[in-house]
C-alpha cells in the first residue's frame, strides 16, 4: 500500500534490492519469505526481527535520484503480489513523465506530491466518524498473527508480549499471542520455527510457578501437555489477561455463550485513562472492572462502570470524611472508602434529585472541588456531600448525561415498604452550577425516618392474595410465638441505626451495620435488609409488573421444569405450617414457574424449592421471585444450572481453603471421601437443609450482606469445631453421622418449629445421659468471622476461576465419553474415529457462528450435556464436504441438503450427534451395498434440486416453492412406505401413521429455514431404508441420480471410468424402457380378459412375440447380453402379467447372477401381492384423487405403463463395472481427514525441524 514518503538514510543493510530503475528500489527483507535461506545473514536478520518485535512488512518500495543520497519509503506491503501490483503502476504512469523533468529536485517534488494523494485518495470516509479502536501498528501485528497461526479473519487478537518459551528445557525468546480464543506463541531462532497454540477451552489449570528448572514462570496446562512461559516484564498483567480469557472461555462452554465486544467504548468520552495497545484489551479491562463493581455494590448483571475517582465523602454520623473512591455507571453513584468496610454508598439515579457544584462550605475553608446530590425516597431524604472530586467539571458533565438517560420508574418501590422519604416529585434530573455559600456541615444529615415501628408489611389481609410474607399468616399458630425483649431490643437498634445512618437503599453501610446483622435480624427487618444488601431491591424497582408476568407465562408453558415443581412443592420446608397448606404451596409453585420461565437455561434444580420456601417465610413473593433471582444468577452463579457446576467449582474451593488453614484435616477428609458428600448439601441450599431453618436463615442473613464467603467461612468454622472427631472416625459413615449431628443440634433461643435432629442424635440422646449441649448459630458465625474473616470475595472469586477450569474440563470430559458410548451399535465407526469426531463438532460449536443461534433457537439442550453435541446446517455442511467421499463436484451443495434433511427427523434444523456418527459410519466403510442402497434411497426420498446445477440462486418465493413441493414429496414416499410396503424382511408398525391413514387427514407443513431446504414431515427413523423394500424409481429420478453419479468424477481424466457411466446408464435407461413396454403389453393383455379362451391363447402368442421383439431390440442396440436377453425373455414367458418383467437383472458377472438368483427366489412369493397391489391402485377413481395423490402415485410407484427401474437392477448393473466398484467401496479414514479439517482452521502445534508440544 502507499504511504507518506518517509526518509530512509541507508537503504541496504538489512535488505536485498530485487527489481530498481532510475528513480525506485523494490526491496525485500532479508530473513523473511524465500530470503530466509540465503546464507547466515538472513538468519541472523530473522532472529533479530523475531526477538526484538522489530520486523517491518517484508516488502517495500523506496525512491531516490542519482543525485542524492536519500531515500524515501513510499509504498510497503505485507505479500509480494501486492508491491508488485505498486511497482507496476510506477512503471505506467510515473516513468515517463518522470523524463521530463530537468532538475532531479523538481522529480522528488513531483514524486512526493504524487504518493501524498494517492494516500489521501485511498482514505475511505467514515460516514458515522467512528474512531478507529486499533493503531496501525497493532493492526500490523494482528495481520502478522493471523499468518503466522492460519487463524481465521474473525479471530481477534487481544495482546501480545515478549517472552520466553521453554522447550525440551531450554527457553527461547518470542513473541506470546493473546486472542479471544487462543494462546500463541512464535519464536524464530538461526532459522528454527517454533510455534505453539493452545485453545482456552482446552487449558486445564492456569498458574504460577517458581521452580527451580521453570524460574518464575506462568504455567498453561492442557489435558497433554504443560507450557512454561518466563522472562515476562509484565507478568501481573499477562497473567491477570490470561486468566480472564480462560474464565471467558469456560463460561461459553458452561453457558454456550459467544463473545461479542463492547461497541459503545468506541464513543465513550474519557479522561486520564492509560492508552491499551487494542480496543480489546480496553474491553476486557472494562469487563474486569465492571465486574469487580457489580460485585462489590450487587448491581444487575447489565450495569457497566463508566469510570471513577478518587474523593472524600461527608459522613454526618462522624462529623468527618472519609476517603476514597467515586463510582459512576448508567443508573448508579457508588463510592466506597479505601478502608475495607468503613462506610460504602449505593445510590440509584432513579432517587436523585438534584446535583450540585459546591464551591465552599460555611466553617470549613479546606472544602474544594465539592459535589453535592440530594435523593430521595419513600419517608426519608439522604444528601451525600463529596469534596476534593478529581475532575469535578468532567464528573459534573457525566452526571449529567447519566441522569439525562435514566427514566425514572413510577410506583416501582413494593406497597408499604419502607426504603426513604415521603418527599415526592419529579426530580431536577439537572446540575447547578453553585450551592449557596452559607450551607452548613450540620445541614448535611440524613433524612426523617417515620414513626412507624418498622413493620414493612400491612397486618391487613386479603383472603385470596400472597402480597405479604407468609410468616405473617401463621402468627398465631405456636403458644411462643410472642416476641421477647431480645427481639424488641434488636428492632430498637435498628431504628436507632436507620435514623443515625438513613434508611434504604442509599443508606450509609458501615462496620455497625454488619455488627447489627452478626447479632441477629429480627423478623420483622429482615424483609428490608435482603432486599437492600443483596441488590434484588433494584431489580425490582426498575421491571414494575414483571413477576405478574412471568407467573401467567409460567404456569401456561407448563413443560418438565413444571413438573419437577411439582413433584417437589410438597418436600418443601414441611415443619412450617405455611407449606401444610394450599396457600402457600401454591405462593410457592408460583414463584419457582415464573422463575423457570424467566431463566430457561437453569429451569428448575431440587434446591431451589427449599431456599425459595424460606424466602417466602420472610418475603411476599414478588420479593421472593427477585431474591430467588439474586441468588441463582449473580451471588452464586451456575449452581442451579443442570449440571450443578457453581457448586462443584465451590466444591473445589472448600478443598484448597481446608487444605490451606487444616491441612491434617485435609488429608483425613480426603482419605474418607466426604468433602463432595457434604458441600453439595450444604452449598446448593445456604444449611437450610441440614439445620433447623430458623438457624440456618441466620447464615442467610450473613450472605446476603456479605457475599458468597460467608458460606466458607461457616463451612469451616464448623469443620474446625468437629476437628478432633473427624479425625478420629474410621470412615465416611461415621465422619458423617459427627456432622449430622453437629447440624442437628444446632439451634437458636426463639426457634419454634421442627429442629430437625439426625436420628444419630436422637439415638445417643436416649442411650446416654450426658446429653450435647444445643449450639447456638450466632455462635458458630461470630467463630467463623473471628477464625476466617480474613478470607475476602476477591479471593473466593479467584479460587472460583482455578477450579472452574477444572471441572468444566472434566464435566465435558465425561460428557465426550458417554457420547461415545451412547452413539449406538449400529455405527460402526471406531472410537478414534468418534473422538476425532467429538473433538471437532465441539470446537465448531465453541467458535459459534450460524449453528450457534440455530440450536439456540430450538433449545437443543444444554452445552454440557450429550443434546449439546449437536450440529447446525453450516457445521455439517463443512464436515461433509472435507471429509465424505461424495463432498465433491457441482452437486456437492444439493447432496449436503438432502442429507441433512435426512438425517433431520424432527424438523429442528439440528442433527444430533448420534445421526452424524452412524452416517460417516455409511460412507466411511467399504460396504459397497449399503453405501448404494443409501445413495438410492436419498434420491428417492430427498431427491438433490437440479435448479442448484442449472441455475443461478433463485428468488425466495420460487425457493420456497421449490422446498414445498420438496417436503410434500418427502412425505408421500413416507406414506408410500407405511401404506404399500408392508412385506419386507422386517415388519416395523408406526401407530401414529396408522392413526393419520384412518383420520384421512393431510400432513402437516413443518417450518423450513432457507438455509435447510425442505424438513422431514414425519418423526421417522433415517435408517429405515436398511429394513425396508425400496420402490421402483422413475426415469426423471433416475436422471437425477445418474446426474449426481457423474458430479463424483467431475474432475477425472481417466476415460475408462467415463466409459463405465455411460455404459451404465445407457444400460438403465433401456431396462427400464424394456419392462415400460412390456408392462403396457401386459396391461393390455388384463383389459381384454373377457375374450374368448382361444382368442386369448392366441392374444398371448402375439404378446409374447412382441415382448421378444422389445428385448431382441435392446440386444441389438450392443448394450445388452443375449443371455441377459434370454434371461428377461425366460421370465416374461413364464409370467407375462407380473410386474416383475420389469425387474430384468442385466449382470453376467458373479454378482450379477448371485443377486438375480435371489430376486428369482423371492419373486414366486412376492408375485401375487404386487399384482393385485397394482390393480386395486389402477382401479382407484380419478375424481377422489386430487393433485397431491397423483404427484404421490408418480412419486411413490409408477403406474403400469411409466418408466422405472428398481433398486437390485441399479446394485447388480454398477457391481458389474470395477471402476465405480471401486469408488464406492473405498474406505475413509475418518480420524485423519477430521484432523486435516482441523489444522486446516487452526494449524496445530507444530515447529518447523522440532516439535514445541510439550516440555520435556
Amino acid at each position: 500500500m502507499w504511504i507518506k514518503p518517509e526518509e530512509v538514510l541507508v537503504a541496504g543493510g538489512f535488505w536485498d534490492t530485487e527489481v530498481a530503475n532510475t528513480y525506485f528500489l523494490l526491496q525485500q527483507r532479508k530473513g523473511s519469505g524465500n530470503a530466509a535461506s540465503k546464507g547466515f545473514t538472513g538468519l541472523l536478520v530473522g532472529t533479530f526481527d523475531s526477538v526484538f518485535d522489530t520486523k517491518p512488512p517484508p516488502y517495500r518500495i523506496l525512491h531516490q535520484t542519482p543525485s542524492s543520497e536519500i531515500y524515501y519509503i513510499v509504498a510497503v506491503s505485507l505479500k509480494k503480489e501486492d508491491i508488485n501490483e505498486n511497482w507496476v503502476w510506477i512503471e505506467r504512469n510515473l516513468m515517463s513523465i518522470l523524463a521530463t523533468f530537468d532538475k532531479d529536485e523538481d522529480v522528488t517534488d513531483f514524486v512526493r506530491c504524487k504518493i501524498e494523494s494517492l494516500v489521501a485518495n485511498s482514505v475511505v470516509m467514515d460516514p458515522h466518524n467512528t474512531p478507529d479502536p486499533d493503531s496501525d501498528s497493532f493492526k500490523a501485528t494482528s495481520f502478522k498473527f493471523r499468518k503466522l497461526f492460519n487463524m481465521p479473519e474473525g479471530e481477534k487478537l487481544v495482546n501480545y508480549y515478549s517472552c520466553s518459551y521453554w522447550h525440551n528445557r531450554l527457553p527461547r525468546q518470542g513473541w506470546l499471542y493473546l486472542s479471544v480464543n487462543y494462546l500463541c506463541f512464535y519464536s524464530f531462532l538461526l532459522g528454527k520455527e517454533t510455534r505453539v497454540i493452545v485453545r482456552w477451552r482446552d487449558v486445564t489449570l492456569l498458574d504460577c510457578t517458581n521452580a527451580l528448572i521453570f524460574p518464575d514462570s506462568i504455567r498453561v496446562s492442557t489435558r497433554d501437555h504443560e507450557h512454561y512461559f518466563s522472562m515476562l516484564l509484565r507478568k501481573k498483567e499477562t497473567y491477570e489477561l490470561m486468566e480472564q480469557l480462560a474464565n471467558m472461555a469456560m463460561k461459553q462452554l458452561i453457558n454456550d455463550e459467544e463473545f461479542s465486544e463492547d461497541k459503545d467504548l468506541l464513543t465513550k468520552v474519557s479522561k486520564k485513562v492509560p492508552k491499551k495497545p487494542s480496543f480489546l484489551k480496553r474491553d476486557l479491562d472494562a469487563r474486569a472492572h465492571s465486574d469487580m463493581y457489580r460485585s462489590k455494590f450487587r448491581l444487575p448483571l447489565r450495569e457497566k462502570l463508566d469510570g471513577s475517582t478518587s474523593c472524600s465523602l461527608w459522613a454526618p454520623y462522624k462529623k468527618a470524611y472519609v476517603s476514597g473512591t467515586l463510582y459512576i455507571s448508567l443508573n448508579y453513584i457508588c463510592f466506597d472508602s479505601k478502608i475495607a468496610n468503613l462506610v460504602s454508598v449505593v445510590c440509584p439515579l432513579r432517587t436523585v434529585q438534584s446535583v450540585e457544584r459546591v464551591d465552599s462550605v460555611k466553617g470549613n475553608l479546606i472544602v474544594k472541588n465539592a459535589l453535592f446530590i440530594c435523593t430521595s425516597h419513600v419517608n426519608s431524604s439522604n444528601t451525600f456531600l463529596f469534596i476534593d472530586v478529581g475532575d469535578r467539571d468532567f464528573v459534573i458533565n457525566k452526571l449529567s448525561e447519566m441522569l439525562g438517560k435514566s427514566i425514572p420508574t413510577k410506583n416501582a418501590l413494593p406497597d408499604n415498604m419502607v426504603l426513604g422519604s415521603a418527599r415526592l416529585g419529579s426530580r431536577s434530573n439537572s446540575v447547578t452550577d453553585d450551592k449557596c455559600d452559607d450551607m452548613s456541615l450540620s445541614s448535611l444529615s440524613v433524612g426523617s425516618i417515620s414513626d412507624n415501628n418498622g413493620s414493612s408489611f400491612s397486618e391487613t389481609l386479603e383472603a385470596e392474595t400472597t402480597t405479604v410474607p407468609l410468616r405473617s399468616l401463621y402468627i398465631g399458630f405456636e403458644d411462643d410465638m410472642d416476641e421477647g425483649d431480645c427481639e424488641k431490643r434488636k428492632e430498637a437498634l435498628w431504628d436507632r441505626h436507620w435514623s443515625e445512618y438513613g434508611r434504604g437503599v442509599t443508606m450509609y453501610r458501615t462496620v455497625e451495620t454488619l455488627r447489627l446483622v452478626l447479632e441477629g435480624l429480627p423478623d420483622t427487618v429482615r424483609r428490608e435488609v435482603w432486599l437492600i444488601f443483596s441488590g434484588a431491591i433494584n431489580e425490582q424497582a426498575t421491571n414494575p409488573g414483571y413477576y405478574e408476568q412471568a407467573v401467567i407465562a409460567g404456569l401456561k408453558r407448563g413443560g418438565p421444569a413444571n413438573d419437577e415443581i411439582e413433584r417437589d412443592l410438597h418436600r418443601s420446608l414441611p415443619e412450617h405450617p405455611a407449606f401444610q397448606s394450599e396457600r402457600g404451596i401454591s405462593a410457592l409453585r408460583r414463584v419457582l414457574c415464573a422463575y423457570a420461565w424467566r431463566n430457561p437455561a437453569i429451569g428448575y434444580c431440587q434446591a431451589m424449592n427449599i431456599v425459595a420456601s424460606v424466602l417466602l417465610v420472610y418475603c411476599n413473593e414478588e420479593e421472593s421471585f427477585w431474591l430467588l433471582a439474586a441468588l441463582s444468577e449473580r451471588l452464586l452463579p451456575d449452581y442451579y444450572n443442570t449440571r450443578v457446576v457453581g457448586a462443584l467449582v465451590d466444591q473445589g474451593v472448600l478443598e484448597d481453603l481446608i487444605l490451606d488453614h487444616m491441612p491434617g484435616l485435609h488429608t483425613k477428609l480426603s482419605d474418607l471421601g466426604i468433602i463432595s458428600l457434604i458441600s453439595l448439601s450444604w452449598f446448593l441450599t445456604l444449611f437450610l437443609s441440614v439445620m433447623p431453618f430458623e438457624a440456618a436463615v441466620h447464615v442467610v442473613d450473613c450472605f446476603f450482606y456479605d457475599g458468597a464467603r460467608v458460606v466458607f467461612m461457616v463451612a469451616l468454622a464448623i469443620l474446625d469445631v468437629n476437628k478432633e472427631a473427624l479425625e478420629n472416625c474410621d470412615d465416611e459413615g461415621e465422619a458423617m453421622m459427627v456432622l449430622a449431628d453437629y447440624l442437628g443440634c444446632i439451634n437458636t433461643p426463639k426457634c419454634r418449629y421442627g429442629k430437625r435432629k439426625s436420628s444419630v442424635c436422637e439415638d445417643k440422646q436416649a442411650e446416654s445421659s450426658e446429653l450435647r449441649t444445643m449450639v447456638n448459630i450466632i455462635d458458630i458465625i461470630e467463630a467463623a468471622y473471628r477464625g476466617f474473616g480474613f478470607i475476602t470475595n476477591v479471593a473466593i472469586e479467584r479460587l472460583r476461576v482455578k477450579h472452574r477450569l477444572r471441572v468444566v474440563q472434566t464435566l465435558e470430559d465425561t460428557v465426550m465419553r458417554n457420547t461415545l458410548r451412547t452413539v449406538g451399535p449400529d455405527c460402526i465407526l471406531s472410537e478414534e474415529d468418534l473422538k476425532e469426531l467429538v473433538i471437532y463438532v465441539r470446537g465448531e460449536q465453541i467458535l459459534g457462528g450460524e449453528d450457534k443461534e440455530v440450536r439456540q433457537r430450538n433449545n437443543s439442550g444444554n452445552p454440557l450435556t450429550q443434546e449439546g453435541y449437536a450440529l447446525g446446517y453450516e457445521t455439517f455442511r463443512q464436515l461433509f464436504l472435507a471429509v465424505s467421499p461424495w463432498g465433491q463436484g457441482d452437486r456437492s451443495e444439493s447432496l449436503v441438503t438432502s442429507i441433512f434433511n435426512m438425517l433431520d427427523v424432527d424438523g429442528t434444523h439440528v442433527l444430533s450427534f448420534r445421526s452424524v456418527a452412524w452416517l460417516y459410519g455409511v460412507l466411511c466403510s467399504g460396504d459397497f451395498a449399503r453405501k448404494l442402497r443409501l445413495f438410492y434411497y436419498l434420491h428417492l426420498a430427498f431427491p438433490p434440486s437440479l435448479e442448484d446445477v442449472d441455475k443461478p440462486l433463485k428468488n425466495e418465493e420460487n425457493a420456497a416453492e421449490v422446498e414445498e413441493e420438496a417436503a410434500v414429496e418427502a412425505e408421500e414416499y413416507f406414506d408410500y412406505l407405511d401404506e404399500d410396503y408392508g412385506k419386507g424382511k422386517v415388519d416395523l408398525d408406526i401407530s401414529d401413521d396408522q392413526d393419520a391413514e384412518t383420520s384421512g387427514t393431510s400432513p402437516k407443513k413443518e417450518y423450513c429455514d432457507d438455509f435447510t431446504g425442505l424438513a422431514t414431515i414425519h418423526s421417522r427413523d433415517y435408517r429405515l431404508f436398511e429394513q425396508r423394500f425400496l420402490p421402483t424409481m422413475t426415469q426423471e429420478q433416475f436422471i437425477n441420480m445418474w446426474r449426481t453419479v457423474y458430479s463424483f468424477f467431475a474432475m477425472e481424466t481417466n476415460q475408462e471410468i467415463f466409459t463405465s457411466l455411460s455404459r451404465v446408464g445407457t444400460l438403465l435407461l433401456q431396462i427400464g424402457e424394456v419392462g415400460r413396454r412390456v408392462k403396457e403389453i401386459a396391461s393390455r393383455s388384463n383389459s381384454e380378459s373377457a375374450r374368448l379362451p382361444g382368442e386369448q391363447s392366441s392374444e398371448n402368442v402375439f404378446q409374447l412375440e412382441e415382448m421378444r421383439g422389445a428385448l431382441e431390440e435392446c440386444l441389438g442396440s450392443g448394450n445388452c447380453t443375449t443371455e441377459e436377453s434370454e434371461q428377461a425373455l425366460q421370465s416374461t414367458e413364464e409370467s407375462p402379467d407380473s410386474e416383475n418383467t420389469s425387474a430384468v437383472p442385466c449382470d453376467t458377472g458373479k454378482n450379477g447372477k448371485m443377486l438375480h438368483n435371489v430376486i428369482k427366489n423371492d419373486t414366486g412369493e412376492e408375485k401375487d401381492k404386487n399384482t393385485e397391489e397394482c390393480e386395486q391402485n389402477a382401479s382407484v377413481d380419478e375424481s377422489d384423487c386430487g393433485s397431491s395423490e397423483h404427484r404421490h402415485a408418480s412419486m411413490s410407484q409408477p403406474s403400469s405403463q411409466e418408466w422405472s427401474i428398481s433398486f437390485e437392477q441399479f446394485l447388480a448393473n454398477v457391481a458389474n463395472e470395477e471402476k465405480l466398484v471401486d469408488f464406492f467401496e473405498r474406505p475413509v479414514k475418518l480420524a485423519q481427514e477430521v484432523q486435516k479439517l482441523r489444522k486446516r482452521h487452526a494449524v496445530c502445534t507444530s515447529v518447523s525441524g522440532s516439535v514445541a508440544s510439550t516440555p520435556s
